[in-house]
């Protein structure tokens, strides 16, 4: 029983440092944050998301806000009735699915002058040792990131993770959220 124990909490321990080492975190904008003025694609342009990352969008709150939309949505900066509107000012984004993500400014006409991120994120890659499985490169994202008449292109594949040029290390899947709330169990017992 003990021995099973020690194993378990080994593995978890491992999870929770392979997350640690390659999540990432991006402030959408940088020092800039979420406002009117800033070419977003142009931010996102050098960057490569990955499942795990967060993105936060910055900026003072009822002055501003984020909407996560999908590709004909963000073509037309249009709001759906039923999509969820951040605005708290300090929105964090933990992207748990891969594929395009659309972000418009739910704010005036703040999209319409430019407000507004499209990003790719990539399939996690784990470190060797990690017990949480990557997902399928079959898998397809789900219906509602694939918009049927966008303009905006497809994600491309991610390489074989066995492929012999791949050099990015492996991430975990285990989303930040749920690192903080076992890391404060742990730190408690």
């Amino acid at each position: 029983m003990a021995h099973s124990c020690a194993l378990f909490l080994f593995a978890l321990i491992a999870t929770i440092f392979s997350t640690i080492a390659v999540a990432k975190d991006f402030v959408v904008g940088d020092e800039n944050g979420w406002t009117l003025g800033v070419d977003y694609q142009v931010w996102a342009a050098n960057k490569v998301f990955h499942l795990g990352d967060t993105l936060t969008f910055n900026y003072v709150a009822g002055e501003d806000s984020v909407v996560r939309v999908n590709g004909s949505d963000f073509q037309s900066c249009s709001v759906p009735w039923a999509a969820p509107v951040l605005g708290s000012g300090h929105d964090e984004v933990v992207l748990t699915t891969y594929g395009r993500r659309w972000y418009i400014s739910g704010f005036a006409n703040h999209c319409k002058n430019g407000q507004k991120l499209v990003i790719t994120v990539l399939p996690s890659q784990q470190l060797p040792w990690s017990p949480v499985p990557s997902p399928s490169p079959s898998s397809s994202p789900s219906p509602e990131d694939a918009p049927s008449s966008s303009p905006v292109p497809a994600p491309e594949a991610a390489p074989p993770l066995n492929a012999p040029s791949a050099t990015v290390p492996r991430r975990s899947l285990l989303p930040k959220k749920l690192f903080k709330i076992i890391h404060r169990n742990l730190i408690a017992v």
